[in-house]
């Protein structure tokens, strides 16, 4: 199932502040990509690399991915374990 949606999130350019763009990026890894980004402002001109790491899962997946571990954000790991001392005792 996909969805189609507008990206809200803009990254601004660090020197004019205008929004730069995607102009191209690489997925390295399942859970980390590349891109080059460029301002949108063409008195400016700036062009840099940004990199895109997902670190922490919010709401477990319904179909997990065996070769990726990403643990939980500490409020959800706390919580599992109180719940499995819980379920133990």
């Amino acid at each position: 199932m996909s969805t189609h949606y507008q990206n809200k999130h803009r990254i601004p350019c660090p020197h004019c502040g205008e929004t730069a763009r995607i102009r191209k990026s690489q997925g390295l890894t399942p859970v980390y990509r590349e891109a080059v980004i460029e301002c949108r402002n063409e008195d400016c001109g700036w062009r840099g690399k940004v990199s895109i790491e997902i670190t922490h899962t919010i709401a477990p997946s319904d179909i997990p991915n065996p070769t990726v571990f990403l643990p939980l954000v500490p409020r959800l790991r706390e919580l599992a374990i109180t719940q499995a001392a819980i379920s133990n005792a």
